[in-house]
């Protein structure tokens, strides 16, 4: 017995690795894959052998998988990226563009990402940012056009294929039936290994004046990588809400009630490995006069129910940390010293560092001088924060956390077929 614990000791000493890449490469994964994505982004520079290792396909589907189901041993830090609108007076032009943002507890300053998208049209016609997948952006236009991006690898660009939803009426452009609103969301099929975008399709018809009534809805799945757009018979009861969240692997979207008080909010969800539309329950006992958000919260969804009180504002957030049970939890019950002016109502929520914010929309269109409010979850403390793109038209701030997808695995980029375009 001695004897064999003396092998063991002399073998452990003059066979142990001296090198990360000396393990065997299921070990190395396994190590790998519980670092944050700063640290990978380290890694990726130590040697080649690393950089091919973490930058291989199978890998980053294995980190999005071990993000979606939250095993990661690091926490993925949320970052801020702000999303701004300007167009210029006196030419048919408009930019959009994308800016990462750093909030140090008391002011918000620009960070190093930044990526523009110019589009020269005499109709005008608006952006639209419809989710945000980790460290993907995708946003379009009313007209269809569709831009995948990654900000964070030197803005990579994918357009998406708009061919199918342009046969739907078989018609051309004064036909009755068209094509109203579009949403887009995106997620990770466990099953097959792929990341998957859903499109869901308004069909009007038009009617007298100049009005349309929908008379139908049609979605569509594109496995990224293809340039087909599959049809689906799951469809959802009506119009969606743009941005949506990504929980768990799949894309949610919050109907509100028409009015506080009236009527009932849903969440309406799309499951990427059964290509099927569900409604996930909302928290049990909510107020009757309150405003309602969704968010990711530490890669859970959470709901937060905002009301006025005496002196100030009620502020609760539930976290659905049991998904397969639809169980929801209440983590915080705040009150704070504030109220804005129209007590957040339509407003969009996201998370940062050390707790949550709010973007008022009725500040949104008006963004010089606009303040969002940053709740810090580890003292309830509440603070007015000014914009600095405070010069565009429209900004709304979102949050997205870091991954390795990269679009360069799923098709030509910058692809500017549009020569009325100009991606920079």
């Amino acid at each position: 017995m001695v004897r064999c614990q003396r092998m063991r000791r002399q073998y452990y000493y003059t066979e142990k690795p001296k090198q990360l890449m000396d393990l065997p490469m299921d070990i190395v994964v396994d190590i790998l894959l519980r670092l944050p994505v700063k640290s990978l982004c380290c890694i990726r520079r130590v040697s080649k052998s690393l950089l091919k290792t973490v930058d291989s396909l199978s890998f980053v589907k294995q980190h999005t998988l071990s993000l979606i189901a939250a095993t990661s041993h690091a926490v993925q830090v949320p970052q801020l990226m702000c999303f701004a609108l300007t167009s210029l007076h006196g030419e048919d032009e408009d930019f959009a563009t994308l800016q990462s943002l750093k909030y140090d507890g008391s002011a918000l300053t620009e960070d190093k990402y930044a990526f523009s998208v110019s589009r020269s049209n005499p109709i005008r016609t608006d952006y639209r940012l419809y989710f945000v997948f980790y460290n993907l952006f995708c946003f379009g236009w009313e007209d269809e056009n569709c831009l995948l991006i990654n900000p964070l690898r030197e803005g990579e660009v994918l357009r998406l294929p708009t061919s199918n939803n342009q046969q739907l009426t078989n018609n051309g452009p004064d036909s009755e039936v068209q094509i109203g609103s579009n949403w887009y969301g995106m997620g990770f099929d466990s099953i097959t290994s792929t990341y998957k975008i859903v499109r869901v399709s308004e069909i009007v018809k038009k009617k007298r004046y100049g009005y349309y009534s929908r008379i139908g809805m049609v979605a569509h799945i594109l496995v990224l990588g293809t340039n087909l757009w599959r049809e689906i018979p799951s469809v959802p009861p009506g119009g969606l809400n743009c941005p949506c969240i990504c929980a768990y692997g799949d894309m949610h979207w919050l109907k509100r009630r028409v009015s506080r008080g009236a009527g009932k909010s849903h969440i309406i969800s799309f499951d990427f490995k059964k290509e099927e539309f569900y409604w996930t329950p909302t928290p049990p006992k909510l107020h009757k006069h309150s405003y309602l958000n969704i968010l990711t919260l530490r890669g859970s969804m959470a709901f937060v129910e905002t009301c006025s009180s005496p002196g100030g504002m009620n502020i609760e957030i539930w976290v659905l940390k049991d998904y397969a049970k639809k169980e929801w939890t209440r983590e915080y019950t705040i009150k704070v010293d504030m109220h804005p002016k129209f007590g957040l109502k339509d407003a969009t929520c996201g998370e940062w560092e050390h707790g949550i914010f709010f973007n008022d929309f009725d500040n949104c269109f008006n963004s010089y001088g606009a303040t969002r409010f940053f709740l810090d979850l580890r003292c309830a403390s509440i603070n007015p924060v000014i914009c600095p793109l405070e010069t565009h038209e429209y900004t709304n701030i979102m949050s997205y956390t870091g991954s390795f997808i990269s679009l360069k695995d799923y098709g030509n980029l910058g692809d500017a077929n549009e020569p009325r375009e100009l991606v920079t």
